[in-house]
């Protein structure tokens, strides 16, 4: 018996040839009108129009939202540029232990090496003295002034003075005396 593969044969007829042949012809004429509409749109001075000027339907009753935050936002000025942080810790370090290995190759003394560390720790203390100083002084000019030294406050020795029966716990609340306000100022 023979395939059935083999025996089966599609026929067209010629009218559906034909019709497909016109229907791809109708397909061409038009990707060849709407190929000549973006040649002419794309070359043409202001091809795409304003943004206002074409809106969708949907954002026509919608009003346009500003939102600003409050005056005193605006008024704050923007931070300044964070400068390179240096590691004073690791660098004092360092100079300290280069100032050891020059005066032991320099063969000095045990006294001397001894008095030439004492003076650069001295350095170091004077730097970080003055970077401390320089700190302070710049949040003194960004805050105003200086942190004002409290109020003094008037010594008032009625607060110390026990007789001895106030720290007693075990003692019941009406047995104790009871405590003392100082006197209003």
């Amino acid at each position: 018996m023979a395939d059935p593969s083999e025996t089966t044969q599609v026929s067209r007829e010629p009218s559906e040839q034909a019709q497909l042949v016109e229907a791809v012809q109708a397909l061409s004429t038009q990707v060849t009108s709407l190929q000549d509409e973006l040649h002419a749109l794309r070359t043409e001075a202001r091809a795409l129009p304003d943004g206002e000027a074409d809106r969708h339907g949907w954002d026509e009753g919608a009003s346009t939202v500003v939102r600003e935050g409050p005056a005193w936002i605006r008024s704050v000025d923007s931070p300044r540029a964070r400068g390179i942080a240096v590691p004073w810790l690791l660098l004092e370090i360092l100079f300290l232990v280069a100032v050891a290995v020059l005066c032991a190759v320099a063969g000095l003394d045990a006294p001397v090496i001894a008095g030439v560390m004492v003076a650069a720790w001295l350095l170091v203390a004077v730097g970080e003295w003055l970077l401390s100083r320089a700190e302070r002084e710049r949040y003194a000019l960004v805050y105003g002034t200086d942190v004002p030294p409290p109020a003094a406050v008037a010594d008032d020795r009625s607060w110390f003075a026990t007789n001895g029966d106030d720290t007693l716990l075990d003692l019941p609340s009406a047995e104790r005396p009871p405590a003392r306000l100082p006197p209003p100022e």
